[in-house]
């Protein structure tokens, strides 16, 4: 495997490991506010796939947002400075 290749999976790991532990915050966030007689497991176990899912979502979002930020990177390298003949 290339150095480019692994990299692209070490940055897809760390984005869905970023966006699955948003997806706990909310849901963690869900829990405390909802108040216990207002919903029954099955609504919470429903709300946790969600919020899950939706996590891997953004996580997969961030990790195209950040492929196209690198591919993007080589065009705006900065120009030589060019030095004036002596």
């Amino acid at each position: 495997m290339s150095a480019r290749s692994i990299g692209t999976i070490l940055l897809l790991a760390a984005s869905l490991g970023l966006g699955v532990v948003l997806g706990e915050v909310n849901f963690g966030l869900f829990r405390k506010t909802m108040p216990p007689m207002a919903i029954s497991t099955f609504n919470q176990g429903g709300a946790h796939m969600v919020f899950f899912l939706c996590g891997v979502g953004a996580g997969f979002v961030v990790f195209i947002w950040a492929l196209l930020a690198i591919f993007l990177a080589r065009f705006f390298k900065p120009a030589a400075k060019v030095e004036p003949p002596a």
